[in-house]
């Protein structure tokens, strides 16, 4: 039910909506940390399956 533009699932726990991104960093093992607006208490890590797609959706395609 949500915009699939707008949201993401990074990994099994994870949704994100790109407004609240606020940092992408490199992590090991070719995977993805966020930096999330107000949250500095947990790690957001996007799944090494789903970098690619994530990418891609960050660049709007």
């Amino acid at each position: 039910m949500l915009d699939p533009a707008q949201f993401f699932r990074i990994n099994r726990r994870y949704l994100v909506a790109l407004k609240s991104i606020s940092d992408v960093v490199a992590y090991s093992n070719s995977r993805l940390k966020l930096k999330i607006n107000n949250i500095s208490d947990d790690d957001f890590l996007v799944a090494r399956e789903k970098v690619k797609a994530f990418k891609n959706w960050l660049e709007g395609e």
